[in-house]
């Protein structure tokens, strides 16, 4: 067998719950076990849903939980597990393992050691942001999840840009897959489908912004009364966002849903997808909406500039704007076509960029570019 042919690799994560990072890590974690490389997850705070998904897909789940960012007892059970298990290669995620993991990694003598950004930093205080400049030394690879997150971090570090990667999140190819609707999955909920279902798949907290979307839906029912929007996701601020939909008057067509694993599903019964994001760093929610032949409109914030080619695959507006969301939306529904080829046009650019097989492949590759630099040096 050639040199990292197969490769043991441990992803280190705080938790796996139910977020759109969290499945994104499980998905890439699966993905390279399918390619043969021996794979785990080290959560560091807890565990969740999420190892449910890894379970099924044979990639197991330790847990080291910290008492605190760099308690010194759990960096050194991390750095005895890490040398236990004797990986090739560590890849953070996140800022609470881009600073614990990476020292337990390096302590452990870890060949390649990978931190990566899904969204830009915000570090509480001084001492966290000169903690993770710091670090970059003891980082072979940082990788970003679009350049936009790149860029921005970089600004704010300043410091090494030639270790900063893109690699752009995938999706599971099965959302690219012609399936029959699921119209049940309507009546279960008491939905009643009598015009256009407008949805959007995203945590319940206060930077996806939920409620501009509600004051947007309120404009496009001026308009067109017969639509439903659908949202998916739990969080914090769903009893909030119930009152405000409550008083806007769109409670009888605003349908929260809750979280939902059969998110395909649910993406093939609508007619177009909404996020209404003020931060963002690459959404696989719009991956999955494009993959199903929906048209997007997102806010031009993140990675969503990357992610939707703006009167291509969609439509970009200003974030916290619910005039320009109500407007182009109420452009799709009364443009049939146009809707149809943004629908066709990003289902195609998915297939083509956005693949979870891409992402693991280009992740691959990064690790044996710099496991074989190390055995150079």
């Amino acid at each position: 067998m050639a040199a990292w042919d197969k490769l043991r690799i441990a992803h280190i994560i705080s938790a796996l719950g139910r977020g759109g990072m969290e499945f994104a890590v499980a998905r890439l974690a699966v993905e390279q076990k399918k390619m043969g490389h021996d794979v785990c997850v080290i959560c560091i705070r807890d565990k969740g849903p999420t190892e449910q998904f890894l379970n099924a897909g044979g990639v197991p789940v330790h847990l080291c939980a910290f008492k605190s960012r760099l308690h010194p007892v759990s960096v050194w059970k991390l750095r005895r597990l890490l040398r236990k298990l004797n990986v090739d290669v560590v890849q953070t995620h996140n800022y609470r393992p881009n600073v614990s993991g990476v020292v337990a990694a390096k302590l452990a003598g870890v060949p390649a050691v990978i931190s990566s950004l899904r969204t830009v930093n915000r570090w509480d205080n001084a001492r966290q942001f000169w903690m993770d400049r710091l670090l970059c030394l003891w980082r072979d690879a940082v990788v970003c999840v679009s350049d936009e997150v790149r860029k921005q971090y970089l600004a704010k570090i300043k410091w090494r840009p030639q270790i900063f990667h893109v690699i752009y999140n995938g999706i599971d190819s099965a959302f690219l897959a012609p399936r029959p609707t699921s119209e049940h999955l309507l009546a279960q909920y008491n939905i009643n489908r009598d015009g256009h279902i407008i949805i959007t798949v995203a945590r319940l907290v206060p930077i996806k912004d939920h409620a501009t979307l509600l004051r947007a839906f309120r404009k496009i029912l001026d308009v067109q009364p017969n639509v439903r929007l659908l949202i998916l996701g739990d969080g914090p601020l769903k009893d909030e966002l119930m009152e405000l939909a409550k008083s806007l008057g769109v409670h009888e067509r605003a349908h929260f849903v809750g979280h939902q694993d059969n998110t395909i599903e649910w993406l093939r019964l609508s007619n177009m997808f909404i996020l209404s994001t003020h931060v963002e760093g690459f959404s696989s929610a719009i991956l999955e909406a494009m993959a199903s032949g929906l048209p997007v409109i997102a806010t031009k914030v993140g990675g969503n500039i990357e992610s939707v080619q703006d009167g291509v695959t969609g439509f970009l507006t200003p974030p916290q704007d619910a005039d320009a969301i109500a407007e182009k939306a109420i452009l799709l529904m009364r443009n049939p076509q146009l809707a149809s080829s943004f629908g066709i046009a990003g289902s195609r650019v998915v297939a083509s960029k956005f693949t979870i097989q891409s992402n693991a492949q280009n992740t691959i590759a990064l690790y044996r570019k710099i496991l074989e630099k190390r055995r150079l040096s």
